[in-house]
């Protein structure tokens, strides 16, 4: 597991940033912690260093946002906020099973442990909020 303090929003700007350059074709993040953690911060890294030009925001109310990247081998990013799930819900209930496939694509499940199959093959992020803007990232 790889820990990484972040002193402020751009610190966690470089933390995404340089995961979107580690990665070679799809994946699945698995994004957990608290409410006003920086979740959706770190998605919003995600889809600029991605080429996304689209304002992105967190889709808690409407589950699933999907946007076209300018990335050489990643062409769509799928951001999910499960925030507002009840209880432990199937990939299949939320249509995200045919994005996690796609090889095309980066899915980013914000409240992941709101989802009771995710793949075991996905990276898991927490974020922990440490005060002002200081962030404890924890890559595994």
């Amino acid at each position: 597991m790889k820990k990484i303090q972040s002193k402020n929003i751009k610190d966690t700007q470089k933390v995404a940033h340089d995961l979107v350059a580690s990665l070679d074709g799809a994946s699945l993040i698995a994004l957990m912690g608290n409410l006003g953690a920086g979740k959706t911060v770190f998605v919003k890294a995600l889809a600029e260093a991605l080429g996304v030009k689209d304002n992105v925001t967190s889709p808690t109310f409407v589950l699933m946002k999907i946007y076209d990247t300018k990335h050489d081998i990643i062409k769509k990013l799928v951001h999910v906020d499960c925030y507002r799930l009840e209880g432990k819900e199937d990939l299949v209930d939320i249509g995200l099973s045919e994005y996690i496939e796609d090889p095309n694509t980066l899915v980013v499940v914000e409240w992941a442990d709101k989802i009771s199959n995710l793949p075991e093959q996905r990276i898991k992020i927490s974020i922990q909020n440490l005060g002002k803007d200081a962030r404890l990232i924890e890559i595994d």
